[in-house]
């Protein structure tokens, strides 16, 4: 499943909206819940496990795609 597939699902957005410049300010049901349920939802995906400092520094789709491919993942 796409990276921008798993954002879509979870913050109920389309597909075609989701760009690496899209910010969690810019995502009105990007709220803490809604971050961690991406965050789950992209560590059983991608069989990776990210630290409390990644989660935190995860603020835009670039942001997720870039950490994605700091832990090995192929997107």
């Amino acid at each position: 499943m796409s990276l921008e597939k798993k954002i879509s699902e979870v913050f109920g957005l389309p597909e075609s909206s989701i760009v690496d410049s899209l910010t969690l300010n810019e995502i009105p049901t990007w709220d803490s819940l809604a971050h961690m349920m991406l965050i789950v939802s992209l560590e059983e995906a991608y069989q990776i496990q990210f630290s409390g400092d990644e989660i935190a520094d995860l603020k835009s789709v670039g942001d997720v795609r870039t950490a994605l491919r700091a832990h090995g993942a192929t997107l």
